[in-house]
């Protein structure tokens, strides 16, 4: 069975980016960020206006190196968002976002390409948006993302919104409240408040999520409603959060509570900037545990080399179906290049 090279992966990727870049890259940051996975640019966005339409356009691309306790792989991963946004005559601000990206690795003969997709309404009483938008909460929500190739397992409620329904994130001074409805009927909402005092960065979430959804390795629907509360300290070049977290998960008339706590810290010093993390749980007896540390070393402006160690270990039954099974062990090492 043949698998595809690295070099075969990015010259895919390159044909099936590389127009769209090349008409965009003379093309401010979007108001609705679609991008709910775990690489994401750190550059400000290529961006340029025509009429009365601003367009933008921010990516990366990561060649990485995996050994793990499942598998040894390398793979290449890319990813952009493309935007365009105008005011309208009441000052309003109506805008489009179209996030893609594109996966392979040499154990798969399948590439994999997936995308959201959305339109928004701004002013001063907030965004309202609809499409593929139902992560916005969690993302205004959720601790802060491991550095490098970190990747800390089970860091959220296990039941989650569908991806399609509508979204609102309203600043109102220091507070930012959301909320987003799920074309199942799920809802989730939130509310986060940001304020530094003194030297200080201070930032705290609370966040209520309400939906069905199915686990990873079982099609079996379960009930879930959680409650997550995230604390955050910025000082200086260090941050440090933590983030607690209650779930009610039930099938089948039978219910267990799912507690879980999760911290980290990350620290920059010059060109290195390095984060720890660690996550403990439990449902009905059932532990789940997971550590993760990464490292970033900078070369130029969105060019990076990136390290990762991830361990992660759960076994989680309900009534007799599978909700969590994982027994991980990893090491990453990558070289990206963002903008």
């Amino acid at each position: 069975m043949r698998t595809p090279s690295v070099s075969n992966s990015v010259a895919k990727f390159v044909a099936k980016t590389s127009a769209t870049m090349l008409l965009l890259a003379s093309l401010p940051a979007s108001a609705l960020n679609l991008n709910y996975d775990s690489l994401s640019s750190l550059e400000q966005p290529l961006a340029a206006q025509y009429a009365d339409i601003t367009f933008s356009l921010t990516g990366l691309v990561d060649v990485a190196l995996n050994y793990s306790s499942n598998d040894d792989d390398s793979s290449l991963l890319g990813n952009f968002q493309v935007s365009a946004e105008t005011q309208l005559a009441n000052s309003w601000t109506l805008g489009a976002a179209y996030f893609a990206e594109y996966s392979s690795d040499n154990n798969d003969d399948n590439d994999n390409y997936s995308d959201n997709a959305g339109v928004y309404l701004g002013g001063v009483w907030g965004t309202l948006s609809v499409g593929n938008v139902t992560g916005l909460v969690r993302e205004q929500t959720r601790r802060s993302r491991g550095i490098g190739n970190a990747g800390l397992d089970f860091d959220d409620q296990l039941g989650q919104l569908d991806d399609t329904g509508l979204a609102y994130v309203g600043r109102f001074g220091a507070t930012r409240l959301m909320a987003a409805i799920g074309d199942d009927g799920g809802y989730e909402i939130g509310g986060v408040f940001q304020r530094p005092i003194g030297n200080k960065d201070y930032r705290f979430s609370l966040q209520y999520r309400d939906s069905t959804s199915s686990s990873d390795v079982t099609v079996i629907e379960f009930d879930s409603k959680g409650l997550g509360v995230v604390a955050e300290l910025t000082y200086a070049s260090s941050v440090f959060d933590i983030g607690v977290g209650l779930e009610k998960i039930g099938i089948n008339n039978f219910s267990v509570d799912r507690r879980y706590v999760s911290f980290g810290a990350a620290h920059k010093v010059g060109v290195l900037t390095f984060s720890v993390e660690a996550h403990f749980g439990d449902t009905d007896g059932d532990d789940e545990t997971s550590y993760a540390a990464g490292l970033s070393y900078d070369i130029a402006r969105g060019m990076s080399l990136n390290a990762g160690l991830n361990y992660s270990d759960a076994q989680v039954d309900l009534n007799g179906f599978t909700l969590l099974d994982n027994d991980l062990r990893e090491g990453m090492l990558s070289f990206r290049y963002s903008f």
